[in-house]
């Protein structure tokens, strides 16, 4: 392989390895802005969670996760390229939600607090987007995650018209 031919492939896989950390990035930023300060809240209390921790929850996460995005995440990026960190942002919050269940469960006696935590894991990661959605529904934070995998994509749809318009 001659040096030029190299050269040329390098740069036709640099941007797409750019690409594919950036959307990793997001993807993992997501998640974890999403889910940490319910794990924080479940650590806290435990097998004391209530209704009004749902509710704290249902504001909350959406309202954290909206607010990091808008405020330090976007504002220096291309508007075009938002849609897809967004989408990245949720299919994080999707991916990472198995984990983030589990160990918020491992505070009230569930999760990895039982013998097969890992086995469950592997199985609900696998098939993350079904069991994110139904864990949730246990956790407390359904309202909080059907409210920000509409609202990321839509706010971003939002600013970049509110960008297009300037």
């Amino acid at each position: 392989m001659s040096p030029a031919c190299f050269d040329a492939g390098i740069k036709t896989i640099k941007p797409a390895m750019v690409w594919a950390f950036r959307a990793l990035l997001n993807i993992l930023i997501g998640g974890l802005i999403f889910w940490v300060p319910s794990v924080f809240l479940h650590w806290i209390k435990g097998t004391r969670f209530s209704e009004l921790d749902v509710l704290g929850l249902t504001v909350l996460l959406p309202t954290i996760t909206c607010l990091f995005f808008v405020s330090h995440w976007w504002p220096w990026r291309k508007s075009g390229s938002r849609l897809s960190q967004a989408l990245s942002a949720v299919l994080g919050i999707l991916l990472l939600g198995p984990l983030m269940l589990l160990i918020s469960a491992t505070f009230s006696g569930g999760g990895f607090s039982k013998p097969a935590g890992w086995q469950t894991l592997l199985l609900m990661t696998r098939w993350f987007p079904a069991f994110t959605f139904m864990m949730s529904t246990y956790d407390g934070t359904m309202g909080a995650l059907l409210l920000i995998t509409v609202l990321l994509p839509i706010l971003v749809a939002f600013r970049f018209k509110q960008t297009v318009r300037l």
